[in-house]
C-alpha cells in the first residue's frame, strides 16, 4: 500500500513541478536581448521566433530554415533558436542538445553574457533529460559562475534547482536538499526585492521540487510542513498584477491536491477530506483540463468509483486531443486506473489494464527506435549541409569532421543507456505492481479460507440443532451403516454439470481440512488418501476439482504448495529460495517454473520488491 501511495503522490508532484518547469523554461529563454535583423516588423527576428516556439514549433522551424537560407540570422542565432524550439516546443532533447552544442561552440555565443547564460541553462536541462547528469552539472557550474558575475539571482536559483534535480536522479539526496534549499533562499530574497509574478512563480517551482524530494525520501511530515511556504507563494502570485488569468486557481488546486494526498498518506483522513473539498470548490478543478488532478486524492481516499469516473473522462479527453500512445499516458493515467481497479478488487479489469500497459510499452519501444533512427538521419543530413557550407576553411572542415565522428557515437551511447534505463524502470514497475497483486491475492485467499471454515462451523452447529436436514443442506459425513446400505455407484465419471450443492459443501470441507492441516506438504499425500478420508465417490473426484478448484488435482496441489512458498518468502526473508522450495515439497525447477508461469516474474524479483 505504501508504494501505491508513493506513485499516486508522485503523479501529483508531477503536476506541481513539471508544468512550472516547462512554463518557466519558456519564460527564461524568451526574454533576452534580441537581434532585429530583418526589420522591426519582420517575422525572422529572434523575438518573434521565440514567441511562437512553444505553441507553433513547426512554423518556427520553417522560419529558421528560411532565415538560414537567406542569411538573415547568424549561425549562432540559427543554432540557438533550433535548440530552443526542439527543447520547449517539440521535447526532442537529443536534437535540442545537438544544436545547443553547436551554438555553445560558436565564438559569438560569449559576446552576449545573458544569452550565453540562457544557453547554459538549456544545455544543463537537455543533458539531464538525456540522462547525462555529469554533463548537466558541468553546464550548471559554468552557468552559476556567470550568474554570480551578472548578479542574476533568479538564474542562480534556477541552476541550483537543476543541480539538485540531477543529484536527486543520482540518489545524492542530502546534496540535493542543500542545492534546492539554497535556491529557495535566493528566491525568497528576490521576491522581497521584486514581488512580481515571475519571481513568485520561480519560488513556487523551487518549493515544489523540494516537496518532491521530501516525498521521495518518505519524509511526509516535513513535506506537509511546507504548506505555509507554498501558500505564501500562491498568495504572492495572487497579489501580483501581471499574473496570467486562471494561474492562481491552477496553482491553488495543485497545492491542495498535493497536500491532501500527503494528509491521506499520513493517515489524517479528516484533513485529507477537508483539502479535497477545497479542490472540488476550485473552478480549475472543474475544467476539462483540471478534472484529472482529483484522481490521486480519490484513489488514496478509497473512493474508487469516483476516481474511475474522472479517469474515464480524462481518457476520453486525451483520446480526443492528444496521442495516447505515450509513456505519460501509461503513467500516471493508466497507472491510476490500475490502482483504482485494484482497490475495488476487480482483478479482471486489473489484468485488462495491465495488458494495455504492456502492449503500449512495447509499441512505444518500437516507435522510439524508429524515431531515434529518423532523428539521427536528420542530424546526419544537417551535418552534411553544414559541411557543404563550411568547406571554405581548413579549420572549419576539421571541426566538422570531429563533430561527425563524436556526435553520432555520443547520441548512440545516450540512446543505448536511455533504452536500458527505460527497460529497467518498466520491469521494476511491472514487478512492483505484480508483487502488490500477489500480496493482495494471498490476503484474499486467507480471508476466503476463514470464511469457508466459518461457514462449515455454522453448518455443523445448525445440523446439531435441527433433528433433520434436507438432503441438499446436509454436509456431514455418512455413518458406516449408511455407507454399507448405500448402493454401489457406477464407475462412470460424473460430468461437471451433475455436481450438486451438496458436492460443493463436501469440497469446501475437504479443502478446509487440506489447507488448515497442510496435508499438501505430506510426502505421501495423494488421491487415494483423500478418497478414503472424505468418502468421496471415485467417479466424482475429478469433477469436484474441475468445478470448484478450476483445475485438476495435481495442479491444485501445486497451487497450494506455491501459495505456501509465497507465504514462506514473506515470513522468512532470510531463507534461501532453495530452502523455501524444499519446505514447500517442490523441486527447485518446479518452484521456479511454476512461479514464473503464474506471476510473470522470478521468485528473486518478488523477494526484492
Amino acid at each position: 500500500m505504501k508504494k501505491r501511495n508513493h506513485r499516486n503522490l508522485s503523479a501529483v508532484l508531477t503536476v506541481l513541478c513539471v508544468w512550472p518547469l516547462l512554463f518557466l523554461a519558456s519564460c527564461r529563454h524568451g526574454g533576452h536581448s534580441v537581434s532585429e535583423t530583418g526589420g522591426a516588423d519582420s517575422v525572422y527576428t529572434l523575438r518573434h521566433i521565440r514567441s511562437i516556439a512553444i505553441e507553433h514549433p513547426e512554423r518556427a522551424l520553417a522560419l529558421i530554415d528560411t532565415a538560414e537560407k537567406k542569411r538573415l540570422l547568424t549561425a549562432f542565432d540559427i543554432n540557438d533558436l533550433r535548440s530552443l524550439v526542439y527543447h520547449n516546443g517539440l521535447s526532442r532533447y537529443k536534437t535540442a542538445l545537438f544544436y545547443a552544442r553547436k551554438a555553445y561552440n560558436d565564438p559569438e555565443a560569449r559576446k552576449d553574457p545573458r544569452r550565453y547564460l540562457s544557453l547554459l541553462s538549456i544545455m544543463a536541462d537537455e543533458s539531464r533529460s538525456n540522462g547525462d547528469y555529469t554533463g548537466s552539472m558541468k553546464y550548471c557550474t559554468e552557468g552559476l559562475e556567470l550568474a554570480k558575475e551578472l548578479g542574476d539571482k533568479t538564474y542562480e536559483a534556477n541552476l541550483n534547482v537543476m543541480w539538485g534535480v540531477s543529484q536527486m536522479e543520482m540518489a545524492q539526496y542530502d546534496e540535493a536538499f542543500a542545492s534546492i534549499g539554497l535556491a529557495i533562499g535566493l528566491l525568497e530574497e528576490e521576491v522581497r526585492k521584486d514581488p512580481s509574478y515571475h519571481a513568485w512563480d520561480e519560488l513556487y517551482y523551487a518549493l515544489g521540487m523540494k516537496l518532491a524530494l521530501l516525498f521521495e525520501k518518505d519524509r511526509n511530515e516535513e513535506a506537509y510542513a511546507m504548506r505555509p511556504l507554498i501558500k505564501k507563494a500562491i498568495q504572492g502570485l495572487e497579489k501580483s498584477e501581471d499574473t496570467p488569468e486562471g494561474l492562481v486557481d491552477m496553482r491553488r488546486a495543485e497545492a491542495d491536491v498535493c497536500f491532501s494526498c500527503v494528509a491521506y498518506t499520513l493517515g489524517d483522513k479528516a484533513e485529507g477530506d477537508s483539502l479535497y473539498r477545497r479542490v472540488e470548490a476550485n473552478p480549475y478543478a472543474s475544467t476539462p483540463d483540471g478534472e484529472y488532478i482529483r484522481i490521486p486524492c480519490l484513489v488514496l481516499a478509497k473512493r474508487y468509483d469516483e476516481a474511475l469516473y474522472y479517469i474515464r473522462r480524462e481518457k476520453k479527453l486525451l483520446q480526443e486531443t492528444t496521442d495516447t500512445v505515450s509513456w505519460d499516458y501509461i503513467n500516471p493515467h493508466l497507472q491510476a486506473e490500475l490502482e483504482a481497479w485494484q482497490g475495488k478488487g476487480d482483478w479482471r479489469s486489473v489484468a485488462r489494464v495491465q495488458a494495455t500497459m504492456f502492449a503500449l510499452a512495447d509499441t512505444l519501444r518500437r516507435r522510439e527506435r524508429t524515431e531515434d533512427a529518423l532523428e539521427l538521419a536528420k542530424i546526419y543530413e544537417t551535418e552534411e549541409k553544414d559541411r557543404e557550407i563550411e568547406r571554405q576553411g581548413e579549420r572549419l572542415r576539421r571541426h566538422n569532421l570531429i563533430l561527425a565522428l563524436l556526435i553520432p557515437t555520443l547520441l548512440l551511447l545516450v540512446f543505448y543507456l536511455s533504452h536500458i534505463l527505460k527497460n529497467n524502470r518498466i520491469i521494476s514497475r511491472k514487478n512492483a505492481a505484480m508483487t502488490q497483486t500477489i500480496d493482495e491475492l494471498m490476503a484474499y485467499k486467507d480471508e476466503l479460507l476463514e470464511w469457508q471454515q466459518e461457514n462449515l462451523r455454522l453448518r455443523e452447529e445448525l445440523r446439531q440443532l435441527r433433528p433433520a436436514f434436507s438432503e441438499g443442506d446436509s454436509v456431514s459425513r455418512p455413518s458406516e451403516e449408511e455407507e454399507k446400505e448405500r448402493p454401489m455407484e457406477k464407475e462412470t465419471l460424473v460430468s461437471p454439470r451433475e455436481v450438486t450443492e451438496r458436492d460443493r459443501a463436501l469440497y469446501e470441507r475437504m479443502n478446509s481440512e487440506i489447507v488448515s492441516r497442510q496435508l499438501y506438504l505430506h510426502p505421501d499425500f495423494n488421491k487415494q488418501e483423500l478418497l478414503k478420508e472424505f468418502h468421496i465417490p471415485a467417479n466424482k473426484f475429478a469433477a469436484l476439482f474441475k468445478v470448484f478448484a478450476g483445475c485438476g488435482f495435481s495442479q491444485y496441489v501445486q497451487e497450494l504448495r506455491l501459495d505456501h512458498a509465497v507465504r514462506l518468502m514473506r515470513s522468512h526473508p532470510q531463507w534461501t529460495l532453495d530452502a523455501i522450495a524444499k519446505a514447500s515439497q517442490m523441486s527447485n525447477g518446479a518452484f521456479y517454473s511454476q512461479f514464473q508461469k503464474k506471476y510473470g516474474m522470478k521468485p528473486s524479483d518478488y523477494r526484492k520488491h
